[in-house]
């Protein structure tokens, strides 16, 4: 059955389905490309956060890199010691060293992988710990190594510095710029004998200082007692324990003592005591160890009572002004103004004193003139804070043995050197030879000759001929004397070394001890400069580089000299060429004193030595010495049985001037290198 409809209920024509359909498909089309797009977007913006954060994370990781390596290159022998130890003994993981800036951390670890020359560290750069999609961290691996001296040069700042007990007899002249204050800083105790010290502005001392000439200063610090006598006459005395003076001496200006002030002379200024029984540091009645037992300072006498003692005997001493917390003795002399916290106790008659004391008055039947009332308060006193020496860098001249232009040993019988920076030589070992079979020797060959002299030399190490000879029965080199000088530049030396007669351009090295004798010169090659005049102002004859009429010198230490600007370069060699005489070395790798190997210097008559001196144990001056520059004995071996000096002396005729050094002569460039040797990112 076919069923028909009536024609207006009939099914309406489909008409523009397939544009409709066109429409919605475009429609879907243009919403996916949206999102691709959008998605593109966001990818790239992510993508270029992540390459944004991971190139500043690799900027963090390098500059902790570099933090690392000053850290490492600012330490001090012992200081890079102990952290080498901890290191070590530490985890395989690392020992953190961490370094933040805000969002931004650096941190870095080294690795008990490392050693004394080279130090690895594991570096880690991170930006924006916080923030999830930002966050990026780079990590690199790093090999440092570390060159040159192991225990760096420290900045020499005084006129003199003992690390042991020191002696000053006959007539020491110390000269500065007319600005400046000469300072003399001594680890121990610093006595004198029959002499006269002219110039010496401050002494610093952690024993006693003992003072017996007829000398002026300005200020004597001690953390035990100070001892003056013969006329002494000084501005400031603080002592930690005890201050006793007599024979006309004086202070003129303020004495303070922990303990107690014996003063029975005229024309004291302030006297002030604590009166202290208890001293915060130790210090024995002898005179404080200071490193050795020889040369002791004698102390003061144990006062009767604790306080102000202005009575010994028919010693009468006044002051200006006391003010004690514990006791007062007087004599006959004055006192201006007196506070006491105790009792003021007369020992004689005719005093003149106007003050109070918290005690009573002792004695009184001896009269005296003035106004004095009981009960009053104890004086306010600050206590004498103690003198603290900063060690300098232990001294080891096997570490700047590789900085040396001349390197003179012996290995296998053999006179060798190590030769480098040196004009018109090449880098090398050479053979020590000589052309007259006396064991005077002057060439350097190749050490593939079987004999070295003038026939096959490569140089002539001399000025003319014959300036070395080497005693093998106590290893000790000698240089001068009726031979020739040696040519300029560092000069260094296993064992000892006596430097004679003749002028010298050098700084002088030794393992062990170095000596002068005869009429001896050197010019430190940084205090001679490049032609030895610096700034326009002539310091040497001659300089390392050319002469002062300018002709060039023959075989000079090219590290030092730049021909191409006529300049002269103090920071070579790590500083080395400031110095005149550098001695001592420890024999094995632990820096102990029972290992400690020479480290004496002793200057004879007539020595001239322009640049500063450094002793690794102890200096002596035995004639007329000057010494143009600072003087440092570290004292590193005086606790060493074997060693036979025990404390450092200036005697006889020795002049330290310090004035109007040149600018080329610097004293602080010989600190460790440090360099990446190498680096990986992790």
């Amino acid at each position: 059955m076919t069923l028909y409809l009536p024609p207006g209920m009939q099914r309406p024509r489909q008409r523009g389905v397939a544009t409709v359909l066109m429409a919605l498909l475009v429609g879907m089309a243009v919403v996916a490309s949206t999102f691709a797009v959008m998605q593109y977007v966001r990818t790239s913006q992510d993508q270029s956060l992540t390459v944004h954060a991971q190139t500043q994370a690799q900027m963090n990781a390098w500059t902790a890199a570099e933090l690392v390596r000053q850290y490492l290159a600012g330490l001090t022998s012992t200081q890079r010691a102990t952290l080498l130890a901890s290191v070590q003994a530490g985890s395989a993981t690392g020992t953190a060293l961490t370094f933040s800036t805000g969002a931004d951390t650096m941190g870095a670890r080294f690795m008990n992988t490392s050693t004394a020359s080279d130090f690895v560290a594991q570096v880690t750069g991170t930006t924006a710990a916080t923030s999830a999609k930002a966050k990026s961290t780079a990590t690199l691996e790093l090999h440092y190594t570390v060159s040159g001296g192991t225990s760096g040069l420290s900045t020499l700042s005084t006129v003199f510095k003992s690390g042991m007990n020191t002696k000053l007899e006959g007539s020491i002249t110390i000269n500065k710029d007319a600005s400046a204050q000469s300072v003399m800083n001594i680890a121990g105790d610093l006595s004198t004998g029959g002499n006269s010290i002219t110039g010496a502005d401050i002494i610093n001392a952690t024993g006693t200082i003992n003072i017996g000439s007829g000398s002026s200063y300005q200020i004597l610090n001690s953390n035990c007692d100070v001892v003056i006598s013969g006329g002494v006459q000084v501005v400031t005395i603080n002592a930690r324990r005890h201050v006793c003076g007599g024979g006309g001496t004086k202070v003129s200006g303020v004495a303070t003592a922990n303990g107690s002030i014996n003063m029975a002379t005229t024309g004291n200024g302030t006297l002030a005591a604590l009166g202290d029984t208890a001293f915060t540091n130790s210090c024995s009645a002898t005179g404080s160890t200071g490193g050795g037992a020889s040369n002791v300072a004698a102390t003061c006498a144990e006062p009767l009572g604790a306080g102000v003692d202005l009575f010994t005997g028919n010693n009468n001493g006044e002051a200006t002004s006391v003010r004690s917390k514990g006791n007062v003795y007087m004599g006959s002399g004055t006192i201006g103004s007196l506070v006491a916290g105790n009792n003021l106790v007369l020992k004689g008659s005719g005093a003149n004193i106007s003050g109070t004391v918290g005690g009573s008055i002792v004695g009184n039947g001896f009269g005296y003139n003035g106004t004095v009332t009981t009960g009053g308060p104890s004086p306010t006193i600050t206590a004498v804070a103690a003198v603290s020496i900063t060690p300098d860098n232990q001294f080891n001249a096997t570490d700047y043995r590789s900085y040396a232009n001349y390197a003179f040993y012996v290995s296998a019988g053999n006179l060798l050197v190590d030769v480098k920076n040196v004009n018109s030589v090449t880098d090398g070992t050479y053979l020590l030879g000589n052309a007259n079979g006396n064991a005077r020797y002057d060439y350097l060959c190749a050490t593939s000759n079987s004999t070295c002299n003038q026939n096959n030399a490569t140089m002539n190490l001399c000025l003319s001929s014959q300036c070395i000879r080497y005693d093998a029965s106590n290893q000790r080199w000698y240089v001068g004397n009726d031979m020739n000088a040696i040519r300029p530049g560092v000069a260094w030396f296993s064992g000892d070394l006596d430097a004679g007669n003749g002028t010298y351009y050098n700084t002088f090295i030794a393992t062990g001890n170095i000596a002068t004798s005869g009429s001896h010169v050197t010019y430190a090659p940084s205090y001679a400069g490049y032609s030895g005049a610096v700034d326009g102002t002539t310091y040497a004859p001659s300089g390392v580089c050319t002469t002062a009429a300018g002709a060039t010198i023959a075989y000079y230490p090219s590290n030092f000299c730049n021909t191409a600007s006529a300049s002269y370069d103090a920071t070579a060699a790590a500083g080395l060429g400031s110095y005149a005489y550098m001695a001592g070395s420890f024999s094995g790798s632990t820096y102990q004193a029972s290992s400690y190997v020479g480290g004496n210097i002793v200057l004879a008559s007539s020595t001239n030595a322009f640049g500063y001196v450094l002793a690794g144990n102890a200096f002596t001056s035995a004639g007329s010495s000057t010494i143009r520059g600072y003087i440092s004995a570290q004292g590193l071996g005086v606790s060493n049985s074997a060693q036979t000096t025990k404390y450092s002396s200036l005697g006889a005729s020795t002049t330290i001037n310090a004035q109007s050094l040149p600018s080329t002569l610097t004293n602080n460039n010989g600190k460790s290198t440090v360099t990446i040797a190498y680096a990986r990112y992790l």
